[in-house]
């Protein structure tokens, strides 16, 4: 039998410590900056409930401002190429006249 020794790299030491000490904080909310922290799962069954309503709530309010801001930006850039070819019609440029000698 053929044993192969495998050194782990510094690395991937650090990150296997880093991960042994590193603590998982239980989800809290709060209701203000300096407001008391609720932890999410001591909450009660209904408090709970609103909680995954409101973050679903948020998750769709924060989507519709990206998807509105990416409407507006495309409705600036198609009226600036109106304007553009408005003014192109109204006020054609003067074509530069070429005198040959």
């Amino acid at each position: 039998m053929l044993v192969i020794l495998i050194n782990k790299t510094k690395w991937e030491t650090k990150m296997v410590e880093e991960n042994k000490t590193e603590s998982v904080e239980e989800p809290t909310i709060k209701f203000a900056d300096d407001g008391k922290e609720h932890k999410i799962n001591e909450m009660p069954d209904n408090a709970k409930e609103l909680m995954a309503r409101w973050q679903e709530k948020k998750q769709v309010r924060d989507e519709f401002i990206v998807k509105a801001n990416n409407d507006i930006d495309d409705l600036n850039t198609l009226l600036g190429s109106y304007e553009a070819r408005m003014k192109n019609i109204l006020e054609p440029a003067e074509e530069k006249k070429i005198e040959v000698q």
